[in-house]
C-alpha cells in the first residue's frame, strides 16, 4: 500500500494544501457549503496570505498538491488567485494543482491566466446538461454555457473533472441521456457522480423532501455506462479514464497530511484534526492576533488515526492496508465479521456493489468496532 501510494501520489513525506474560495455569484438550492453572495474578496485574500504566514513551519515540508475550490473560484478575479500562488510559490513542489470554476464564471482569459500561473487540473461543475434541472436546481449557468466552458477547459488542460449530480428536482431519463451523449462525445478525463443529499436548511429542502426512487435507477444506468466506457471507478464517486486520478482526493483517502486554509477548511497534520470556523469576523479576528483560525481541534490517539485510516481506504479501490490491523485489537474480528455479512466486502476492499452501499456498511462497521472497542 505505501509504494502504491507513493506511485500514485509522490513523495508522502511532503504536504498538500486545500483553500477555501467561500464566495459565488449565487447559493445554488442544493448547496450545504460555507459560501457568500457578498464580501470583501480583497480582505478575505488578505487573511488567506495572513493564514499561510501562520503555517510557515509546516509548509516548508513542501507542497505536492494544491486545490483551490469553493464557493467558485473563478468567480473573483484571477490575480486574487495569482496573489495566492506568489504567497505559496517558495514551497511549491507541486504533483498537481486543481481550480474549481463554474461555466457561467470562466473563459478562455481566465484558462490561459491558470495556466500561466501553473494549474495544471480543473475541475467544472456542471451537475446536469438538461436546461430545466439547472434551474430548479439554482444553477447560474445553462447547458450550452457548459459545453462551451468544457471545450474552452480541454484547449488548456489535459486533466479536467467534470461533476455530475443525480437526483435534483425536474430530472428524468432524458436528462441521464444528455450527459451520456456529453460522456459519449467528449470522454473527459475525470468524471464525479454523486446522488443529491438534501440537507436541512438549503433552500431545496423546503420543497423537496426526497429524491425519487427512480433516480437510484438512473444513478445505477449511469455508472454501468461509465463502466462500459473504460472508466475506471477507483473511488465511490470518482471515475477517471488512463489512471487520471485527483492526486489531491488521494491525499485524504489515504489520510495523509494536509492544512486546509480558508473558512471552514479542515486539515490534518499528523494526528491533529482541526476545522476552521465558518464566519468572516470570527476567522479575521484570531488572524488579527496571530492565532489561528480554528473552531475545532483534537489530537487523535494512534488507534484513532487508524481508524480513520482504515475508514477512507475503504472508500477506494484499493481498500485496506491490513498492516495497520494489529494495531486496533479486535479489529480483525471486525473485519471477518463484515466479510461474512457481506458478500460484496472481501476483507480488504468493497467491489462495485459495495460502494453503492457504502453508507449502510461504514454504519455497520462502526457499530459493530463499538462493540469491541472504545474509541
Amino acid at each position: 500500500m505505501e509504494k502504491l501510494l507513493s506511485d500514485l501520489i509522490g513523495n508522502v513525506n511532503t504536504l498538500s494544501v486545500y483553500i477555501h474560495i467561500p464566495f459565488c455569484k449565487k447559493k445554488c438550492y442544493y448547496c450545504d457549503f460555507v459560501s457568500y453572495e457578498e464580501g470583501s474578496v480583497e480582505n478575505y485574500i488578505n487573511a488567506l496570505s495572513k493564514e499561510i504566514e501562520l503555517y510557515g513551519d509546516y509548509l516548508k515540508r513542501g507542497i505536492r498538491t494544491l486545490y483551490i475550490g469553493g464557493g467558485t473560484p473563478s468567480y473573483i478575479n484571477e490575480h486574487y488567485i495569482e496573489q495566492l500562488v506568489k504567497k505559496l510559490e517558495k514551497y511549491l513542489i507541486l504533483e498537481e494543482f486543481t481550480i474549481e470554476v463554474n461555466p457561467d464564471s470562466f473563459d478562455r482569459q481566465k484558462a490561459q491566466f491558470y495556466k500561466e500561473i501553473g494549474v495544471s487540473r480543473l475541475s467544472i461543475g456542471i451537475q446536469s446538461f438538461d436546461d430545466e434541472v439547472l434551474k430548479k436546481a439554482g444553477r447560474s449557468h445553462d447547458s450550452a454555457q457548459a459545453l462551451k466552458a468544457y471545450n474552452v477547459a480541454r484547449e488548456y488542460f489535459e486533466n479536467v473533472n467534470v461533476d455530475f449530480i443525480i437526483g435534483l428536482p425536474g430530472e428524468s431519463w432524458s436528462s441521464i441521456e444528455e450527459i451520456v451523449k456529453f460522456i459519449r462525445e467528449n470522454h473527459p478525463p475525470h468524471i464525479s457522480v454523486y446522488l443529491l443529499e438534501i440537507h436541512e436548511g438549503t433552500v431545496l429542502s423546503s420543497f423537496y423532501k426526497k429524491i425519487p426512487e427512480e433516480s437510484y435507477n438512473r444513478y445505477e444506468v449511469l455508472l454501468d455506462f461509465l463502466k462500459s466506457e473504460g472508466y475506471e471507478r477507483y473511488e465511490i464517486s470518482n471515475f477517471a479514464l488512463d489512471k487520471n486520478y485527483s492526486k489531491h482526493n488521494l491525499v485524504y483517502w489515504a489520510n495523509l497530511d494536509y492544512i486546509g486554509l480558508g473558512l471552514s477548511s479542515g486539515g490534518h497534520i499528523g494526528n491533529l484534526r482541526y476545522n476552521n470556523v465558518s464566519d468572516f469576523e470570527t476567522y479575521y479576528s484570531r488572524l488579527k492576533h496571530d492565532k489561528f483560525p480554528r473552531s475545532y481541534e483534537n489530537e487523535n490517539t494512534l488507534e484513532r488515526e487508524v481508524l480513520e485510516s482504515i475508514f477512507m481506504m475503504l472508500r477506494t479501490k484499493w481498500g485496506i492496508d491490513r498492516k495497520l490491523l494489529p494495531i486496533l485489537p479486535g479489529f480483525e474480528k471486525v473485519i471477518e465479521l463484515l466479510k461474512e455479512k457481506y458478500d460484496f466486502f472481501d476483507g480488504q476492499r468493497l467491489n462495485e456493489m459495495g460502494m453503492d452501499f457504502s453508507s449502510i456498511f461504514f454504519t455497520n462497521l462502526l457499530e459493530i468496532w463499538e462493540d469491541f472497542y472504545e474509541i
